[in-house]
């Protein structure tokens, strides 16, 4: 009998180990997302998957440029783009500052859309502008609603919790060799890197990743992942998505303490079509 117990409780902690390794829900959130790594042409599959998601001939997309320099052509772009593919409305809204993106002229509008539109630059200009403002409670409550977070770039940085910057030195794996800063936390169980493979990104992700003990998820240029209420992700576009998934991982004391040091991170790569789970909280 004590050989059946101890069975059984080897069954049950396997089983743990491997739903919490598996993916997630999301619960109550009824949004997708659509998160390109960067590069051109962006994969026609993946924004027509957004605009489908938006509502198709019915949707209406806000667009937000302001991680571009020159974010007034930015805008004027993807309003061209958009409203050429047919939808209902897009408009860019120029949201320049904190102030902006807590006024109610700003806040009220963005709540009538169905899809938002990140545009590429640098994510540091977003969660300057966007950080703990009412703009940036509407875009989750919308997510939560079904709205589809699209964008590409400084768009797929900030959808994590935990952002990476661009700043640090990623030619080493060291504690706090990489700047970060918060996300818009879209993603709360996952770090995201983009122009993955073509800007040669690897250790900087792969340095996060132990640290943090989360997820990475590199996605390469004209590539896209798909993010779906039930914590699939599918791949879309011309390259491949790197998964680091720690979730079996252990983390064995270094001997100088700034090294960083883990054993059996998961490395998967997944190209378009395929589908991968994001780790559950």
């Amino acid at each position: 009998m004590p050989g059946f117990w101890f069975r059984i409780s080897l069954y049950f902690i396997f089983t743990a180990i491997v739903i919490g390794c598996e993916g997630h829900s999301t619960g109550n959130i009824k949004g997708h997302q659509i998160i390109i790594g960067g590069g051109s042409p962006r994969p026609v599959a993946a924004m027509q998957k957004f605009i489908e998601l938006a509502g198709g001939c019915d949707a209406r997309i806000a667009i937000i440029p302001m991680a571009s320099e020159n974010y007034l052509k930015s805008g004027e772009n993807y309003e061209k783009e958009f409203l050429e593919s047919g939808v209902k409305k897009a408009r860019a809204f120029y949201i320049s500052d904190s102030l902006s993106a807590n006024a109610d002229l700003t806040v009220d509008p963005l709540k009538l859309y169905t899809g938002f539109y990140f545009g590429g630059g640098d994510q540091n200009r977003l969660t300057t502008i966007f950080k703990n403002s009412k703009s940036l409670a509407v875009f989750h409550q919308r997510y939560t609603e079904g709205a589809v977070m699209g964008g590409t770039s400084a768009k797929a940085a900030i959808m994590s919790q935990i952002m990476i910057t661009g700043d640090g030195n990623w030619s080493v794996l060291e504690r706090d060799s990489v700047e970060i800063s918060d996300g818009f936390g879209f993603l709360p169980t996952a770090i995201i890197e983009k122009h993955f493979i073509q800007r040669s990104r690897f250790n900087r992700l792969l340095s996060l990743v132990i640290q943090y003990q989360q997820m990475g998820i590199g996605i390469d240029e004209r590539t896209a992942i798909w993010v779906k209420p039930n914590g699939e992700a599918e791949v879309m576009g011309d390259n491949v998505v790197v998964v680091l998934n720690p979730c079996q991982a252990s983390y064995p004391d270094s001997v100088q303490s700034d090294l960083l040091t883990v054993r059996n991170i998961q490395l998967s790569i997944y190209h378009s079509g395929e589908i991968f789970r994001i780790n559950a909280p």
